[in-house]
């Protein structure tokens, strides 16, 4: 039996969404903020995913852990980037007029052996300006997803990919994978607890590394055997009913309405909007049309250099 993410049913605007107007919204705000590193693109961006999450009235309590998830890997990544740059900013990107407020000795790349050594972690205006932006995107697009697990049903899921006009396959394929990783989750708790009824302690494991991973093993086994025997069980339903040799029928239509029809339309007009000037704005060096290629630090915070 497979489990799905943790769907809350409440009546809410987002929950009455089509499911392919959140997807759509969520690869569309993804590919047009990839495309430029300007500070108040992102922030009007985030301001809207944030505005958009509190239409879901999805509440603290039912999302924390995914939010503090979301938060800590957006972290580890925005300073783990900004450590092994040395405090750089993109190139092209302002790149030019750096205004520097300190820097600390830390170890850098280089181009001879041994390829690292001491080298000044910069912290200027610009590096400062564009480690926020990085936080916002990488939060700001995983709130589109966190309110794609919470609020579409699962039984949409497959059916949402589908009239997106991708293949049966392929939707089935992204329908099992939303249910996969929770299934394993589930079938860990269920295993753990059967054998620590049996006295297993995985709390107090003892030795090397080798060891704890030899002393799980009663653990991650049963796990392991249980998915592969219900990927069969799967496979064999899905061959028994010919699945794949002719179109498949879906149990649910889906109907989009005139707030879908204005969001898709409004998501996929900036995405273009973003791409025309991404593209565009690299045969201009200032003006609006290089709006894209700028971070927009405004100038009291650059004072003079």
């Amino acid at each position: 039996m497979l489990t799905t993410f943790s769907y809350i049913k409440r009546d809410s605007f987002v929950h009455r969404l089509d499911s392919r107007t959140k997807i759509i919204l969520l690869f569309a705000y993804s590919f047009a903020v990839a495309q430029t590193s300007n500070f108040w693109i992102i922030a009007g961006g985030f301001l809207l995913t944030i505005i958009y999450f509190c239409l879901s009235r999805l509440r603290w309590e039912e999302t924390k852990s995914t939010w503090r998830l979301v938060i800590t890997v957006s972290l580890i990544l925005t300073i783990g980037n900004y450590l092994l740059s040395g405090g750089n900013i993109l190139q092209e990107v302002d790149s030019y007029n750096v205004h520097v407020l300190f820097s600390l000795p830390f170890l850098g790349f280089r181009s001879h052996v041994p390829y690292i050594g001491p080298a000044p972690l910069l912290f200027s205006v610009e590096s400062i300006i564009f480690f926020f932006t990085q936080i916002m995107r990488n939060i700001g697009i995983a709130t589109l997803g966190i309110i794609i697990a919470y609020t579409i049903d699962p039984s949409h899921m497959g059916v949402a990919f589908r009239g997106l006009g991708f293949p049966d396959k392929f939707a089935y394929a992204i329908d099992l994978s939303f249910r996969f990783l929770p299934t394993v989750m589930r079938d860990v708790d269920t295993t753990l607890a059967a054998q620590r009824a049996r006295g297993f302690e995985l709390d107090q494991l003892r030795g090397g590394p080798i060891g704890k991973v030899m002393r799980i093993a009663p653990l991650i086994l049963p796990v392991v055997i249980g998915s592969i025997l219900g990927a069969e069980d799967i496979i064999n339903a899905m061959e028994l009913r010919c699945f794949g040799v002719t179109k498949r029928s879906w149990l649910i239509e889906l109907r989009m309405q005139r707030a879908d029809i204005v969001l898709v339309t409004t998501a996929i007009a900036f995405f273009v909007l973003m791409t025309l000037l991404n593209i565009i704005g690299g045969f201009y060096g200032q003006g609006a049309l290089h709006l894209t290629h700028i971070q927009g630090i405004p100038s009291f915070l650059l004072g003079s250099k």
